[in-house]
C-alpha cells in the first residue's frame, strides 16, 4: 500500500472525497486535498476518474532538517536508485515556508545534488533534469524544519483533461467546475443550463458526469507510465473498464 495525498481546489476537499467513495475505503480531508493509502490499481483509477483533484501524489518520506547539511543528510539517505533510472529525466517542486530555508531555488538545488549524488554513487551515472516534460516530478513541501517528499503519480495536472487544445486565461479551471457543479447537487437527469457560458467548461464537465465519461479516458499520458513498476496491462484493463461503464443517455439536456 502507498500513503497518498491528492491535491484539489481549496474549498472542494470534502467534494474530492465524495466524489472518490467508489475507489477509497477511507480518507481524511486536509487543507487543500484528501490523504488515504492506495494500491497500484486505486493510483491509476484515482489518476482516471478524479474529477475535482488535480496531482495524485505518492508518499516518499518525512524528515526534519533545519540546515542544509543535515538537509542533504536526509535526502541521500533514501533509494533514489529505486525511483529513477539513470536513463530517465527528473524535476522538483518545491513549495512551502521556512525560517530555515529562505531561499527555495537553493533548497532544490541541495535536494537535486543529494539525489544524483546518491544515484551516481549506486550507479556510476547518473540521471539528468528537464524541466519541460521529465519522466519523473519529484515534489517537496517544506514548513519550517518539517520536510514531506512526493512521487507524482499525475504528471500535468487533471483538471487538464485533455479536450482543448487551447486555454484561454481566463477559461474557468476543469476541476473547480466539477466541484460546484456536484454542490450544486445537480442530478444529472434534469436540463442543465449555463447561462453565462464562455468557454463551455461547465457544460462539458456536466456531460462528462451525466454520461460517466471518466475525466482521465481523454489524457495522452500519465506520470505513473514512466515509472519502474508501470503495470501497463493492469492499466488498459481499467481502462476498458471505464469505458465500458459510460452511459448513453440521449434525454440528457445540457445547455
Amino acid at each position: 500500500m502507498y500513503n497518498c495525498y491528492l491535491t484539489c481546489p481549496r474549498g472542494l476537499e470534502k467534494q474530492a472525497q465524495v466524489d472518490l467513495e467508489n475507489f477509497l475505503s477511507s480518507s481524511i480531508i486536509d487543507k487543500g486535498g484528501i490523504k488515504f493509502n492506495a494500491d497500484q490499481s486505486t493510483i491509476y483509477n484515482i489518476n482516471l476518474h478524479s474529477r475535482i483533484g488535480m496531482h495524485l501524489l505518492i508518499k516518499l518520506f518525512d524528515c526534519v532538517a533545519n540546515d542544509e547539511n543535515a538537509l542533504y543528510r536526509e535526502v541521500s539517505a533514501f533509494s533514489w536508485d529505486k525511483i529513477i533510472s539513470t536513463n530517465q529525466t527528473f524535476i522538483i517542486r518545491v513549495k512551502g515556508k521556512s525560517k530555515y530555508f529562505t531561499n527555495n531555488n537553493y533548497l532544490t538545488l541541495k535536494i537535486k545534488d543529494a539525489i544524483v549524488n546518491k544515484i551516481k554513487k549506486i550507479k556510476f551515472s547518473r540521471p539528468s533534469i528537464n524541466k519541460d516534460n521529465p519522466d519523473v516530478i519529484i515534489s517537496v513541501f517544506i514548513n519550517n524544519d518539517k520536510i514531506s517528499i512526493y512521487k507524482d503519480s499525475t504528471g500535468t495536472s487533471l483538471h487538464k483533461r485533455g479536450y482543448r487544445n487551447k486555454i484561454h486565461r481566463a477559461m474557468l479551471n476543469e476541476s473547480l467546475a466539477a466541484g460546484l457543479i456536484m454542490l450544486s447537487n445537480w442530478n444529472k437527469s434534469d436540463p442543465f443550463y449555463d447561462l453565462m457560458c464562455g468557454s463551455g467548461t461547465l457544460p462539458i464537465e456536466a456531460a462528462l458526469m451525466a454520461y460517466n465519461i471518466a475525466p482521465g479516458l481523454l489524457r495522452e499520458n500519465f506520470a505513473f507510465q514512466n515509472w519502474e513498476d508501470y503495470d501497463s496491462q493492469l492499466f488498459e484493463k481499467l481502462k476498458i473498464k471505464a469505458k465500458n461503464n459510460i452511459k448513453i443517455n440521449s434525454d440528457i439536456q445540457i445547455y
